[in-house]
């Protein structure tokens, strides 16, 4: 069977079970991340809520990425301080709100970073700052619970590192993997739709 495809590109669900503005702002969001930046480093990761969690949750990822981003803006000012060179890093992403029937839903996200800045993901069991351990901090930051209470709720994805490197052979191979693999975000089953909360955001400005 022919693989599902949207403007010339391979898509994860079939078009008619996908959502084409979603599609288009991933697009978009990737284009305008390699045109900042010509090495750029992506993440995809799920955030999960604890286990009874009785918090306010439709501004909860929101409180994620503004978290994310000051622990970003405080890396920086920590580099300059060292008086080491500073890679400005504009944090794009893409994130889809779902729920397979649990009582809580879930987020699948993805981030692009300069790969300058952000070279690699990271050991999340780290005593130490890095990309995975600033990414914790930030959900657990938006949820308002207590880092021993926070097992397990970020779950880094299986081969969930893309470089994007415009100078590289592979980088329009790397770009198109990465778009199908994201894609999965715009599938319509599974989204949380009328209940008042978002069910897709995407920093494609």
């Amino acid at each position: 069977m022919a693989p599902h495809q949207y403007n010339s590109l391979k898509i994860h669900t079939a078009l008619a079970e996908s959502n084409k503005v979603y599609l288009d702002q991933i697009k978009l969001m990737l284009d305008k991340c390699t045109s900042e930046s010509t090495r750029v480093i992506a993440f995809r990761f799920d955030l999960r809520f604890p286990s009874g969690y009785k918090g306010d949750d439709k501004k909860v990822i929101t409180k994620f990425f503004e978290s994310l981003k000051a622990k970003i803006k405080a890396k920086e000012a920590k580099t300059q301080r060292e008086g080491k060179r500073v890679y400005q890093s504009n944090l794009r992403y893409a994130w889809v709100r779902e729920n397979d029937g649990s009582d809580n839903d879930h987020f699948h996200v993805v981030i692009l970073l300069n790969k300058d800045a952000f070279s690699v993901l990271g050991n999340f069991n780290s005593t130490k700052k890095n990309t995975a351990t600033r990414i914790q901090k930030a959900w657990i930051s938006a949820l308002s619970c207590k880092e021993e209470s926070s097992t397990g709720l970020v779950h880094f994805a299986k081969k969930g590192v893309y470089i994007l490197d415009k100078n590289a052979m592979n980088f329009n191979v790397t770009f198109k993997e990465l778009y199908y693999r994201i894609s999965y975000f715009a599938k319509n089953r599974t989204k949380v739709y009328g209940t008042g909360k978002r069910s897709f955001g995407c920093s494609y400005k």
